[in-house]
Formats: C-alpha cells, structure tokens, sequence
C-alpha cells in the first residue's frame, strides 16, 4: 500500500491540469506495476468518464480498491488529491497578490499549452484502443459509432444528455 501512497502523490504533483492530463501519467505508473493490464485501464477510463465526479479521482479511487479495498480507495484518492491541496492552499495568497504581474501570466499561459498537449496526448492513447480491435487494424464499428455523435453532438450542443444517452443505446447495439 505504500507503493500506491508513493505512485498517487507522485500522479497529483505532476499532473498539473486536471483528471484528463493525469490519464497518460496513472497508464504508465499502474500498468508498467502490473497493478492492471492496459485494456483494464481503457475500460476503467471508459467507467470512470462515465461517473459522476472528476475522473483521476474516479480512477484513483477504482485502483485502489481493486488493490486494497475500501482502505485503499481511501488512501489512493486522498493521496491523489493532496498535492494539489497542499499546492493551491500555499499559492493562493500569492496568486492573487500578483495575478497582474506579466511574469504571473505568462507562466499560466505556458501551463495552458502544456495542459492542451497532455489532453491531446491522453486522447491519441484512448483513441487507438478505441478505433482498434484484435480482429482488424480499424474497428469501423467504433469509428462510425464516433463520427454519428460528433454530428449528433454539433446539433445538440445545448443538450448532451442527448448525445450520451444514444452513445449508449448504439454502443450496446453494435458491441
């Protein structure tokens, strides 16, 4: 369990921009562990998207209980979230004294960038196991399924649960 203690503080510290940035990061410490096998992870992914809350909590907490129960989704999620905590709680005061500063807002424009370049990173992973299969090079299946919500999406826009609840009714026809 200290292992994990270790792996989620290290996870909170350096992924600066949230749960999706965070996603390449958990991949490579949990699975190279062998706490998971990679197409757990994309699974896990999948669930914890789908969950109320924010999803490297949502994956912290799954982990933890799949390695030590109710105490280790305890201990992964407070471990997970607590560099952060500690982090805002000390810079806060400063921040706000110096959020004009140019030097202040070019440091956040530079984290902006790299969080964008995390996301796409995260995003390139789960799409190659999503649009690929063990039968063929492309699930097609998948790549249609994608391409019929994005054009639902871009007509409700306003109305995601929409775009969310299809997504589900033809993800369980077609798989």
């Amino acid at each position: 369990m200290l292992e994990m203690i270790f792996v989620f503080l290290y996870i909170g510290l350096f992924s600066v921009g949230g749960g999706m940035v965070a996603i390449p990061l958990i991949q490579q410490e949990v699975v190279a562990r062998g706490w998971i096998t990679l197409e757990e992870f994309y699974t896990m992914v999948a669930v914890a998207e789908s969950t109320p809350g924010p999803i490297g909590i949502n994956i912290a907490t799954y982990l933890g209980v799949s390695q030590f129960g109710v105490l280790g989704a305890l201990v992964a999620t407070t471990s997970f979230i607590l560099p952060s905590f500690i982090i805002v709680s000390v810079l806060s005061s400063l921040l706000k004294k110096h959020r004009d500063s140019r030097l202040v807002q070019n440091w956040f424009l530079y984290i902006k960038a790299a969080v964008v370049g995390f996301i796409g990173y995260a995003l390139a992973h789960v799409c190659i196991i999503a649009f690929s299969s063990s039968d063929t090079v492309v699930d097609y299946r998948a790549v249609i399924l994608f391409v019929a919500l994005g054009i639902t999406y871009n007509y409700f826009k306003d109305k995601p649960w929409i775009v969310i609840a299809l997504g589900a009714i033809l993800g369980i026809l077609i798989f």
